[in-house]
């Protein structure tokens, strides 16, 4: 698959992300973390190979590779408006193992994308979740959209996967928990319920989980929820975290 030139970076590197699959991400961009690790580990403990996988706003790849990379799904798309990260995604995916699954990612709004007749039995995504005036926002545009919300925020992604979700299939997104109720209310919106909840204090000693991960369906039924710590008090990871990271493959 080509690479746009004129928007690869200078500072591009690649790292290695899961197994033997490697990612490109910038020095002084928008890179891999806790989160994505976290939305991958939650979309994927459910070790059902799905048929038709959707990542929306996938950025440089790092959620839709991991999950593709333990699940092996028969298609998967990732969907991302920034020419930039496109371009990184699509170099890791064609450096991929020639036995890797289908996998492709189209430079898109997804929201404005028409995916026809086609559904997903798993959707991912990890919404920027950060309202515009609520910080200080990065000169670098990759890192501003992926951390703020210039497109919207989980609203956007709750409904266009309603639109393409599969009756019995499921949407994994990643939120700050300080604002879990935009997620119950977008939820609601498109008719669609919460039936688990991971919350992610990111130390030991921290009062207040930071980070939610959440799945959510078309059925309801009685939701699940539990905190984990992701780091100790001295900033090392907890052996629960450490068992999370191991069973997604990446510790």
């Amino acid at each position: 698959m080509s690479v746009v030139s004129e928007v690869w970076p200078d500072d591009a590197r690649r790292d290695l992300l899961i197994g033997d699959w490697h990612i490109y991400q910038r020095s002084g961009g928008h890179r891999t973390s806790t989160d994505d690790v976290l939305t991958a580990w939650h979309a994927t403990r459910d070790s059902s190979r799905p048929r038709r996988y959707l990542d929306l706003g996938c950025g440089i790849g790092s959620v839709l590779l991991m999950v593709v990379h333990r699940l092996r799904p028969e298609r998967s798309v990732g969907v991302e408006a920034q020419s930039q990260s496109v371009s990184m995604a699509r170099r890791s995916i064609a450096e991929l193992p020639e036995d890797a699954p289908e996998l492709r990612v189209e430079e898109s709004d997804f929201r404005e994308l028409d995916f026809g007749d086609e559904r997903f039995d798993l959707i991912t995504g990890s919404p920027p979740y950060f309202p515009l005036g609520t910080g200080v926002l990065p000169k670098d545009p990759q890192r501003l959209a992926c951390r703020f919300e210039t497109r919207g925020g989980v609203e956007g992604y709750c409904s266009t996967a309603s639109k393409v979700l599969a009756d019995d299939g499921r949407l994994h997104l990643v939120f700050q928990t300080e604002w879990d109720v935009r997620v119950q209310d977008a939820a609601r919106d498109v008719g669609l319920h919460i039936v688990d909840a991971c919350h992610f204090r990111m130390r030991t000693d921290s009062a207040q989980p930071f980070l939610t991960t959440y799945e959510l369906r078309r059925t309801a039924r009685p939701p699940r929820s539990r905190t984990i710590a992701v780091r100790d008090a001295r900033g090392e990871y907890t052996p629960e975290l450490e068992r999370l990271r191991r069973e997604l493959g990446v510790g």
